[in-house]
């Protein structure tokens, strides 16, 4: 089947900082919801495993815990560390067959708490993101996403007419907004456009089993004043790894520091898929950057 190319950069909300909370309701509407406000703190655990590509189903993740109710709905409020542009979405639900399902999106740049502030509605200029049990053709299941302007908190309101379903996984794509966080590590191209940052993720693409394909990048202190100190670059994945040299492959790079507005050396990234007869895939790799201190 052809291979739908991804939208945009996946947020890796998991471990970026973002605080995630939930409410369910076997009752309720996804505008009750809202104004019940978040009430239940997710573990990095259960966002990892929101953020995944599996159907493995969050216990507790769902707007179908009333068995006696005809419908339910889920709440969930992303309060993301800096304004994001939010472009695209992909949710997958695990049911027991397929139901009627609905969402709705709202995004804001002043609440508190979840629910003062002001909220816009997202509009789905291609219909709402939804997938049950689907990871066949996942990236042609993503839909965009339209705000008026970039936003700090979503909150995303889904309800089905289904009982005994639980949300397996929810993608956001985007990237935070211009002049957001200035002192940060960025990932930038190699050659086509070397200095500029990556608009879309690196991608593999469809690639079969057993091969090996090599990619380039570098890293770059965005600061326009600060010294990076003590990068740690970490590879989150076993089918993959990256290195210095294209030579020796390492789960883990350190680099020193990287000074204000400076890139770093030449880096590389490998997908190793597994051997024929193996299941393939979808696979996700995400290369995790922290740094110590700006100074």
């Amino acid at each position: 089947m052809p291979y739908t190319a991804l939208p945009d950069r996946r947020m890796p909300y998991d471990n970026d900082g973002t605080v995630i909370y939930k409410y369910a309701n076997g009752n309720l509407g996804a505008s009750l919801c809202f104004a019940q406000g978040p009430q239940t703190l997710l573990s990095q655990a259960n966002a990892a495993e929101l953020n995944d590509q599996d159907n493995v189903g969050i216990s507790g993740l769902s707007g179908y815990e009333n068995a006696n109710a005809a419908n339910g709905t889920l709440a969930i409020w992303y309060f993301f560390p800096e304004q994001r542009e939010v472009t695209a979405h992909f949710s997958c639900e695990t049911a027991l067959s397929p139901y009627n399902y609905a969402e709705t999106l709202q995004g804001s740049n002043n609440t508190t708490n979840g629910t003062d502030g002001t909220w816009e509605t997202a509009s789905f200029p291609s219909g709402i993101a939804h997938t049950n049990w689907n990871f066949d053709n996942w990236r042609g299941a993503i839909k965009p996403v339209s705000f008026t302007g970039p936003k700090q908190t979503i909150r995303d309101g889904v309800g089905s007419s289904q009982n005994g379903a639980n949300m397996s996984c929810s993608h956001w794509y985007g990237e935070k907004a211009a002049g957001q966080t200035p002192d940060d590590i960025i990932f930038i191209n190699h050659d086509d456009t070397p200095g500029v940052e990556f608009t879309a993720p690196e991608d593999f693409g469809d690639q079969p089993l057993a091969t090996t394909v090599v990619r380039q990048f570098r890293l770059k202190n965005t600061s326009g004043s600060k010294t990076a100190n003590t990068i740690n670059v970490q590879c989150n994945d076993s089918l993959f790894a990256i290195s210095e040299d294209g030579v020796n492959w390492v789960v883990t790079i350190n680099i020193a520091s990287l000074s204000a507005g400076a890139e770093s050396a030449t880096l590389y990234v490998r997908c190793t898929t597994p051997a024929i007869g193996s299941v393939l895939g979808p696979y996700a790799n995400r290369i995790i950057v922290t740094d110590a201190s700006y100074t």
